[in-house]
């Protein structure tokens, strides 16, 4: 499929354009359809970020040792997105963790096959008690909401086990995902940080863990950043 832009046309006078570009002369837009147009091609498509994610996470993961059917641990996990990735990939069983209704309630809406191998407890992070330590303890989308980064890190260390894996996603400060935000306002609620490779690297650091590898998306309406650290 061949992509052509808006308002396309064979016999535009390129002179005249230019021209009257040159003199400051900028042809009136309905700014309002654009806004649309934009907002539209850089929207959640839940499919094409299982592919991208999946790449990801098989760059991440390739040569690392995960235990046979590893149990996984999703902390603010929304709908439980990259858990059931990861069970695509790993089999095992999942815990998610979130204090949010909505969250919960989508989740339950979603019929899908890894279901049965999935608990879902409501509950806030820093008061969450679990009687075991996990293989895998993962988050998408939740270090970035804090200032200070030491406590909910914390919280992933708390519940992975010594020879266990830990695995972060967090949107990339880029041009993209800069862009992404501006045209969704609605998602610009509360604290988010968008981190470089460098500064998210040096952050975790500091907190204590080992990064052993990262792995940045191509391909998706904004771009993440994925760290698998010990």
């Amino acid at each position: 499929m061949i992509y052509t832009t808006k308002n396309t046309s064979a016999d535009f006078d390129w002179t005249e354009y230019f021209t009257r570009l040159h003199n400051g002369e900028i042809p009136s837009l309905d700014t309002h359809i654009y806004f649309q147009n934009i907002r539209h091609l850089l929207s959640e498509n839940a499919h094409l970020l299982g592919l991208v994610l999946g790449d990801v996470l098989r760059k991440l993961l390739k040569g690392v040792q995960i235990k046979t059917d590893p149990r996984m641990l999703e902390l603010g996990a929304g709908t439980g997105f990259l858990t059931r990735l990861l069970l695509t990939m790993y089999q095992g069983s999942g815990v998610l963790v979130d204090n949010c209704q909505t969250s919960f309630d989508a989740y339950n809406k979603i019929a899908d096959k890894h279901a049965d191998h999935i608990t879902y407890v409501l509950q806030d992070l820093f008061t969450l008690e679990l009687a075991e330590t996990f293989d895998v303890v993962c988050s998408f989308g939740l270090i970035e909401h804090f200032k200070e980064k030491n406590e909910i890190l914390s919280v992933h260390k708390q519940f992975c086990k010594e020879d266990g894996h830990m695995i972060l996603v967090v949107p990339m400060d880029s041009f993209l995902t800069r862009a992404y935000y501006e045209v969704h306002p609605e998602l610009n609620l509360g604290y988010r940080e968008l981190l470089t490779k460098k500064t998210a690297l040096e952050q975790l650091r500091a907190s204590g863990l080992e990064p052993i590898r990262a792995e940045v998306s191509q391909g998706y309406v904004y771009d993440f950043l994925a760290i698998l650290c010990k």
